[in-house]
């Protein structure tokens, strides 16, 4: 009998760790890092927080950490223990466009999909009282004075960068890049005029649309975005750039595939539920779920493409300056 419990013991303690844990998981708040400032995609983490503390018994805890072009905050997800109580919520380009650009603590690899919030086309935004109301006359007269538009990002190698860079090669001009930490300090750079342009996602625009400070003059989408239905999209003038981004959760490399099944599964419910879809439409976001493999397809695609677009050296050299 002594031999049994002996032999019992033993195996006990040989069984892993990371398996006991992910049977008890979540036994404690998890940290949800926001590689962007407030007031931009974080309030769609924002918005599905509650949804996912019902399901997953724990509150979120939703930290802006924003700096070096998305590096920041998504290094610190790199370095974090792989136990699922540190997640990453943001968009493609900041693990799959940034490792390409620069020297940065991580790559894509060093992270686990979990699943994708949404997906939204892009907008083309201008303060309202620019020198030009169009697409095409923002166009002339940025080929009439290089340099002179201030087109402000939410850093170096987000999305809202390099689709600018984008438009810049294609339609043969040149803007003065003005890198901020987020959407919010972009609206206040329009504000206050030091910004003429910029380009993200609808929802952190449309109030200062409607509230006469900005106006749209185009989007990003394979058709006319829901949210701006009266816009053109760059393909309708002839430019042949399509940017429907995506943000979603991921996991440091090496978390338990049975942690990513619990948060995969919470999040699956929150995102396809009629009351989360409708929330977000509400705040112009359209919901798109992904489940991990899914998810990591849509990186490796992003991955793939702005690889052949910085291999050019016309477009790196504009990104690098």
């Amino acid at each position: 009998m002594k031999f049994f419990s002996l032999a019992f013991l033993t195996l006990s303690l040989l069984v892993p760790t990371t398996s006991l844990n992910a049977q008890t998981y979540p036994d404690r708040p998890i940290k949800i890092i926001v590689p962007y400032g407030p007031g931009g995609v974080d309030i769609q983490m924002r918005m599905a927080q509650p949804y996912l503390e019902r399901l997953l018994g724990q509150s979120l805890i939703v930290e802006n950490r924003p700096g070096a072009g998305a590096a920041m905050g998504t290094t610190a997800v790199r370095n974090a223990a792989p136990d699922g109580y540190t997640l990453l919520f943001t968009g493609t380009s900041a693990i799959s466009v940034v490792p390409q650009m620069r020297k940065v603590q991580y790559k894509v690899e060093d992270f686990v999909p979990i699943g994708n919030f949404t997906g939204t086309a892009l907008g083309v935004f201008v303060r309202a009282n620019a020198p030009f109301k169009t697409l095409s006359e923002m166009i002339s007269y940025a080929k009439q004075n290089p340099g002179k538009i201030n087109m402000g990002s939410s850093g170096i190698g987000t999305t809202t960068h390099m689709v600018a860079e984008s438009l810049q090669l294609a339609a043969g001009i040149r803007f003065t890049h003005i890198p901020y930490t987020g959407q919010a300090q972009i609206i206040g750079g329009v504000l206050n005029g030091s910004t003429d342009l910029t380009i993200g996602i609808p929802g952190s625009f449309i109030a200062q649309v409607k509230a006469g400070n900005m106006r749209a003059i185009a989007s990003t989408g394979t058709v006319r975005s829901e949210f701006l239905p009266d816009v053109p999209t760059l393909k309708e003038h002839g430019i042949d750039i399509v940017e429907e981004t995506k943000f979603g959760l991921l996991a440091p490399k090496g978390v338990s595939p049975a942690i990513v099944t619990k948060l995969q599964t919470a999040l699956k419910t929150v995102i396809q539920g009629k009351e989360f879809s409708e929330k977000m439409q509400a705040n112009y976001v359209t919901a798109v779920y992904l489940d991990s493999e899914r998810f990591a397809d849509a990186l490796r695609q992003e991955n793939d493409y702005w690889f052949s677009m910085l291999k050019r050296p016309e477009f790196r050299s504009l990104v690098e300056n």
